[in-house]
């Protein structure tokens, strides 16, 4: 019988302790290639609950419920969030009919696309994983969300790693999801996403222009769609005529007037 020293077993120990984690959030960090440029990789935070590839996930049922976006947004986010699939919203499949605003390429190579509610405006955000970062998950789920992703891709095209604003409708379905909030653009203010994607169908879906720049001094640049000039005065929703317009976080001096409070990409929402 071969005989192992302690020091041996305790560096195989640490050694076992340091690649579990990996194993288990699904890594595929990015890479450096040799000319410095990062490759997109895989996500970490909380991935296997994102791609279905946790044990709960993998026992869902991708029936979708029908629902609205706006109820969503009101759903109660939980209390804390950890490497469990929590239960409730995320455990239920959605299919919720919105408008297309913007689409990005995330560094974790998910599809990121913000959807608003046709009704209120207010937008969340639903991921599409990439195929090669759905391992773990069901081999019907992955199928599911690599046919939802083209679909996407389908309709309105590539995307690039800045979001690209978008126009038309589009009925989406996905599994419920909590991310912590962070400022996301377009993020709903409980954090509540669909995520992953597991089908996309458009009516319509085409970029839309960027906006010419503002007249300077006349219009605020974070207001594209609407003029409203900078402080002072201090104004407030009910001294404007406008509700539900686009607020630009990517801008100097974004939001002068503190019409996005909840920094979800709407002015005075309604």
């Amino acid at each position: 019988m071969v005989r192992i020293s302690a020091r041996t077993a305790l560096a195989a120990a640490f050694l076992a302790l340091a690649v579990a984690p990996m194993a288990w959030a699904g890594l595929a960090p990015a890479r450096t290639t040799a000319s410095g440029s990062t490759q997109i990789g895989c996500g970490t935070e909380r991935w296997p609950v994102k791609t279905l590839a946790d044990p709960a996930g993998r026992a869902l049922s991708l029936t979708p419920r029908p629902t609205t976006i706006r109820k969503l947004r009101r759903a109660k986010a939980p209390r804390r969030l950890g490497l469990r699939r929590t239960k409730g919203i995320e455990r239920t499949t959605f299919r919720v009919t919105g408008r297309l605003i913007e689409m990005k390429l995330d560094d974790d190579s998910d599809v990121s696309l913000v959807i608003a509610d046709p009704k209120t405006g207010g937008t969340m955000i639903a991921a599409f994983p990439s195929p090669s970062c759905t391992q773990g998950a069901t081999r019907k789920a992955r199928a599911k969300m690599a046919r939802a992703r083209a679909a996407v891709l389908a309709a309105c095209g590539a995307p690039t790693s800045s979001f690209r604003r978008l126009s038309g409708t589009g009925t989406i379905t996905g599994v419920g999801f909590f991310d912590r909030i962070n400022g996301q653009e377009g993020a709903a203010p409980n954090g509540v996403e669909l995520h992953p994607v597991v089908a996309f169908t458009a009516s319509s879906c085409g970029s839309v222009p960027a906006p010419p720049p503002p007249p300077p001094g006349e219009c605020a640049a974070s207001y594209p769609t609407v003029c409203i000039p900078p402080p002072p005065p201090r104004l407030k929703c009910s001294d404007i005529p406008y509700s539900n317009f686009v607020v630009r976080w990517d801008v100097p001096r974004p939001d002068p007037q503190h019409f996005d409070r909840d920094r979800n990409g709407i002015g005075c929402e309604s």
